[in-house]
């Protein structure tokens, strides 16, 4: 499967930074999976900006209500604590430039310091002697808050909230020997000191069931012997993740298939879809055209989601090549065209029908030493065609499936006799938008798209084009255009040959597409 281009890496999130990771994909520093590590950084910010407002806010607000309470060094030094610490962590928290796992380690150290700055404000003022009862410590609910709001290492995290709590005592030390105050009397002390330090031994089981959870979204995580490291995209069959094999260290890509996106209505059990699930994983394994993607495993997730393992591609899929790049010169177009022919070819000849070949998954890559090296994705609507074989499919049976932009008529119509010249006519779909960068069809909604599909004639690509397009490949684009099946390129084979056999365009080669590359889309350089 790809890596997504450069600029686009982790489109889910526009700007995912990488966490430093052991060889199972594992955050070294905190051993919780990055989905997690991610979240508790962004509610350390939060709560960093809650402490920065309540804090210096209570004091400002205070200020001109009760300015005798607020005499003296530490309350106004209290409120400087808040903004400043708290102003930090939020700034850290959405920092580029700083990795998660530090943002929680400082968030720990913040966590102590504004607890000392509570204990700062809450000794400063003088305790008379028939004052008995002020109210439990604010540093109960800010512990609490802390471990329950920011999962992070069991070790750590119970350090922090011990640490917190010990600032009560600190905090009734220094302002007794800084401003010479006699302390409060001990039931005074216990009634403020006491309950801080209950709410850190709370925090010891919560933060040992939280790190749990973490680690077991980690376990939930692997696929047979391999680890999640990075989503890279989803679409309506589920997910596909950057793994690696936790022995060979191979990077691959993982895709995570619905349950109920294998189940006829819903209504099938779980054990006949597993069983459809491998026949058809075993069916698509069995192809052995170079431009198929490779598929290294299968199986079924401990959370029953049913996942395949497939190469991971160095490249860019061919819609968003025209989008960056614009329409292909013709030679180029047929160049790839031919690749994905013969990809097709082999599914074909082992009586399999894609259904839904459109430019997203053509995927346009480096292989090796080679460039513009084409490879067919997602075979995830196929369907057996051949007569002695199961009828079966990916997608629940009477439900229309492809891509309305590049759908052939017959599918679109629901008829269930399917076969190889449906393929033909959306590759005739993704040469069109090769050569134009428009569809064949524009439409404002999916059905509009698909009546004009079954009515309407194409217009040739060389009016919607500024470059200039050959006769002859503009005439294998219509045949594979046409409405009636048994009026395109009977088979893949014979449309790779017509499209070998075009004239009037340069020619297009591995030379010229490494050129290409080196410009547009140079290999990033190497870290050392």
């Amino acid at each position: 499967m790809p890596t997504p281009a450069p600029k686009t890496v982790g489109e889910g999130r526009k700007v995912r930074r990488r966490l430093a990771t052991t060889p199972g994909g594992v955050p070294t520093s905190y051993g919780l999976p990055q989905e997690v590590v991610l979240t508790a950084e962004r509610r350390v910010g939060f709560l960093g900006l809650i402490a920065a407002l309540m804090g210096s806010g209570g004091y400002l607000m205070e200020l001109p209500v009760q300015p005798e309470r607020l005499q003296g060094l530490f309350p106004p030094l209290a409120a400087a604590m808040f903004l400043v610490v708290g102003l930090t962590m939020f700034i850290l928290s959405r920092s580029r430039k700083v990795r998660p796992e530090m943002v929680l380690d400082l968030g720990l150290v913040s966590e102590v310091v504004i607890a000392l700055a509570v204990s700062l404000t809450e000794f400063a003022l003088p305790w008379k002697e028939s004052e008995i009862v002020r109210g439990p410590s604010w540093n109960c609910l800010w512990i609490a808050m802390y471990v329950v709001a920011v999962p992070g290492t069991y070790g750590k995290s119970v350090l922090a909230a011990i640490t917190a709590a010990c600032m009560g005592p600190i905090g009734m030390m220094i302002i007794t020997v800084a401003t010479g105050q006699p302390p409060p009397s001990p039931e005074q002390a216990l009634l403020l000191l006491v309950p801080p330090f209950a709410a850190a031994l709370w925090a010891i089981p919560v933060a040992r069931h939280y790190y749990r959870l973490g680690t077991q979204v980690t376990k939930a995580q692997a696929m047979g012997s391999y680890e999640l490291l990075e989503l890279i995209g989803h679409g309506g069959m589920g997910e596909v993740w950057r793994a690696r094999h936790r022995m060979l260290a191979r990077v691959s890509a993982i895709k995570l298939i619905r349950p109920h996106a294998l189940s006829a209505h819903g209504t099938e059990s779980a054990g006949v879809a597993l069983r459809r699930f491998e026949r058809e994983a075993k069916a698509m394994a069995a192809l052995r055209s170079p431009h198929t993607v490779e598929i290294y495993d299968y199986g079924v997730s401990e959370d029953g989601r049913f996942y395949y393992v497939m190469e991971m591609l160095d490249g860019l899929d061919l819609e968003r090549m025209v989008q960056r790049f614009g329409p292909m010169a013709p030679g180029r177009a047929a160049y790839m065209l031919q690749q994905a022919a013969k990809s097709l070819s082999d599914a074909h000849e082992q009586g399999l029908v894609h259904r839904d070949i459109k430019p997203r998954n053509l995927f346009a890559c480096r292989m090796g030493t080679e460039y513009d090296f084409v490879k067919v994705l997602d075979f995830g609507l196929v369907k057996f065609s051949s007569p002695g074989q199961s009828q079966t499919q990916l997608t629940m049976e009477g439900v229309t499936a492809g891509t309305p932009a590049y759908m052939a008529p017959e599918i679109a119509m629901g008829r269930q006799d399917i076969d190889a010249r449906s393929d033909i006519y959306s590759l005739g779909c993704v040469g069109y938008w090769l050569l134009t960068g428009q569809m064949v069809f524009e439409a404002e909604n999916a059905m509009a798209m698909v009546m004009a599909h079954l009515q309407q004639a194409p217009v040739p690509p060389s009016e919607r084009s500024e470059v200039g397009i050959p006769a002859s490949l503009e005439r294998v684009i219509l045949c594979c255009l046409e409405k009636e099946p048994d009026k395109r390129p009977a088979s893949a084979r014979e449309l790779a040959g017509m499209l070998a056999k075009c004239e009037g365009m340069e020619p297009w080669n591995s030379e010229l597409a490494e050129r290409w590359w080196n410009v547009n889309m140079p290999r990033p350089a190497a870290s050392h």
